[in-house]
């Protein structure tokens, strides 16, 4: 079910070709290597091929990294996603590549980078020691006293809790009388924590060092090097900073010296490397012999004879051929539907991977997601103004992978929602309606209209449950259609049968005692019903060894009628997100049709409202709209059938990030 089929090969090549031919297997990109149980990193040693690129990479890489900061024209990370970034063929990339060398600008940058780090890590030194004196500058003592003291004396500087100076002065005062002398520097910013210096006579040393570790008294110890007064030492410092700044800025001008140039040379090595390393590194992990290589791998089938076409070019010197599959072997994922449902894969992706020859969902969810991202949605206008915002990156712009799938779904969604609005008569909420110049619209919107949420709910909530149901009784038909093809007769029949039966025959029952369903199906539906019940009666308590067991888990069984019951609930969210996208959109024209009327500044400032209110409304709506529309599928659909076991197939390709690989490269500048 839209699940390529996988195979595995034996690929063995002569030696002599085995890199060209790894080189041509990397662009056809449809082919993951097995892991030999061979020793890893065999060809990392030092002299190695695959170390001479280790250390090119890491060049390009650090120069880039180095230059990124300083460089004003360089690819964000959206310029990546819209596909702005030079385009190359892998042969144009890799003669670039060779005509490029950052060994000696990687040197020199390497240079200029120790010699920044080593003055901003002496700044940073000289930062902390100006911001250490600058509650000393106003003690009266060189610094030198407090390394060294005097002959007869000893200082001491430190820091004091605001609340224990008066008791340390007093103590001090009641064991040294007039043998010390303290000086407290006035408050810095109401600090709570005071600076103290304190001499003292070498002979009471020892009394103050008791009485200073009482009051909680903490030292600070002054580097050697200053030695002079605190003023004096300050200007120094200052001085030293700004000769460092001045290095610095000279450092980094010098850098930025044809930056530009440099750092798009590193990206593309960067890029070249990593292709290459990958390519080593698969070549290095293959099984070797004197003369050959051999490597098995997993690939699509339906690939094979392209693969043979790309091969042909070496076919004197390779050999492949499909195996059997041995017992352990769990062939990887990948996901293979109809171009209409393709952009939904990363949706699936993002619940996971499906298990290997089970059910693909993602053709099955695609149309539920896009009616259901249009009914939560709910504006026609919004959704004129998302295609066309869309369709325009998606034309303009050279968008690859899953971010042109996500902007196809998108896309898709927003056309859903132009007729989910137009048939519920929302145009940017009830613009219509509310601005008198546009009613000579209106005749074409109540042609379009069949429903009105805001006024007849209810008639959406129906359609939001019944719509529900349908899907969920489709995830419980596929889940039987997957048990009968897995041969799980049981499963298929009473599992995924039996619930199908009892829900709707009691939805029927239910339509027919409401008068919505015709009377005549009465009896039908109750027959339908009690034939379902019966069946998990039955069989829900195959697996208890008792008879009375197994017919009371059948009946318990039943109770999970209110598991399918709150699942089906969980669709009103189609209504409630609806209405929010209208409700908001009215109150935003309503405001602006308040404030039209005032003076001078009235239109103007409708106008920004308008604007601005009806933007909020998209950013707000979509994001509600498409999480919530994903959430049906993952939670109430994929349960009833989904089994993401699988393991992603992960080909060896190459993998770029600064530039596109295309079959044609862009001219360069």
């Amino acid at each position: 079910m839209a699940l390529a089929e996988m195979g595995k090969y034996r690929l063995v090549v002569h030696a002599s070709v085995a890199e060209a031919v790894f080189r041509a297997l990397q662009g056809f990109g449809e082919c993951e290597f097995l892991s030999p149980s061979a020793e890893e990193g065999k060809m990392a040693c030092p002299g190695s091929p695959l170390h001479e690129v280790d250390e090119s990479l890491g060049e390009a890489r650090f120069v880039a990294r180095f230059l990124d900061p300083l460089v004003e024209n360089k690819p964000s990370a959206i310029d990546r996603v819209l596909g702005k970034t030079p385009a190359f063929s892998l042969a144009d990339l890799e003669k670039q590549a060779t005509s490029k060398d950052l060994t000696a600008v990687s040197g020199e940058l390497r240079d200029l980078d120790r010699r920044l780090s080593e003055l901003r890590t002496e700044g940073a030194r000289l930062r902390a020691l100006l911001s250490q004196m600058e509650p000393l500058c106003a003690l009266p003592f060189p610094l030198e006293l407090f390394n060294a003291g005097t002959g007869l004396l000893e200082a001491h500087l430190g820091r004091l809790a605001e609340e224990n100076l008066f008791a340390f002065t007093q103590a001090l005062r009641g064991h040294l009388q007039d043998r010390f002398d303290l000086f407290t520097p006035p408050p810095q910013d109401k600090d709570p924590v005071r600076t103290v210096a304190v001499l003292v006579f070498r002979s009471e040393a020892a009394t103050f060092l008791k009485i200073a570790e009482e009051h909680d008294f903490a030292r600070i110890d002054l580097p050697r090097e200053l030695s002079g007064s605190p003023q004096q030492e300050v200007t120094v410092l200052s001085a030293r900073l700004e000769e460092i700044r001045t290095e610095e800025a000279a450092l980094l001008e010098r850098a930025k010296e044809g930056a530009d140039h440099r750092f798009q040379d590193a990206l593309l090595l960067s890029d070249h490397w990593s292709i290459l390393r990958s390519r080593l590194e698969s070549l290095g992990e293959t099984e070797a012999t004197a003369a050959t290589r051999l490597a098995d791998f997993w690939m699509p089938v339906s690939r094979e004879e392209d693969l043979r076409r790309t091969l042909r070019p070496f076919e004197e010197g390779v050999d492949l051929r499909r195996t059997e599959l041995e017992e352990g072997d769990v062939p990887p994922t990948l996901l293979e539907n109809p171009r209409w449902a393709a952009p939904y894969e990363p949706l699936t992706n993002m619940y996971g991977t499906p298990s290997y020859g089970g059910v693909d969902p993602t053709a099955l969810m695609a149309p539920f997601f896009f009616l259901f991202f249009g009914m939560c949605f709910g504006d026609a206008g919004y959704g004129l103004v998302l295609s066309a915002l869309f369709l325009y990156f998606l034309v303009r712009h050279q968008l690859t992978g899953n971010a042109r799938k996500f902007f196809l779904v998108l896309a898709g969604g927003s056309i859903s929602t132009v007729f989910v609005g137009a048939l519920t008569g929302s145009w940017l909420g009830n613009t219509v309606d509310a601005f008198p110049f546009l009613r000579f619209l209106k005749p074409a919107k109540d042609a379009l209209q069949i429903l009105d949420p805001m006024n007849d709910p209810m008639t959406f909530l129906a359609i939001s449950l019944a719509l529900g149901f349908l899907q969920l009784i489709f995830g419980l038909l596929v889940g039987m259609a997957d048990s009968l093809r897995r041969k799980d007769y049981m499963g298929a029949f009473a599992d995924k049968g039996g619930w199908i039966l009892f829900l709707v025959g009691l939805v029927f029952f239910g339509g027919t005692s409401s008068g919505i369903l015709p009377s005549s199906l009465s009896g039908f539906s109750k027959v339908v019903a009690a034939a379902g019940a019966l069946v998990l009666v039955a069989t829900q308590g195959r697996g208890k060894p008792t008879l009375f067991g197994r017919l009371l888990s059948g009946v318990l069984s039943l109770y999970n009628v209110t598991a399918y019951l709150g699942d089906t609930l969980s669709y009103s969210r189609l209504l409630a997100l609806g209405l929010s996208s209208a409700a908001i959109g009215m109150i935003v024209n309503l405001l602006c049709t308040l404030v039209v009327g005032v003076p001078y500044v009235g239109i103007p400032l409708a106008v920004l409202i308008f604007v601005g209110g009806h933007i909020f409304s998209i950013a707000v709506n979509i994001l509600g709209a498409f999480i919530h529309s994903l959430r049906l599928q993952y939670v109430e659909f994929f349960s009833k059938f989904y089994e993401a076991n699988g393991r992603p197939f992960a080909p060896f390709r190459c993998e770029t990030q600064f530039v596109r690989l295309a079959e044609k490269a862009d001219p360069l500048p």
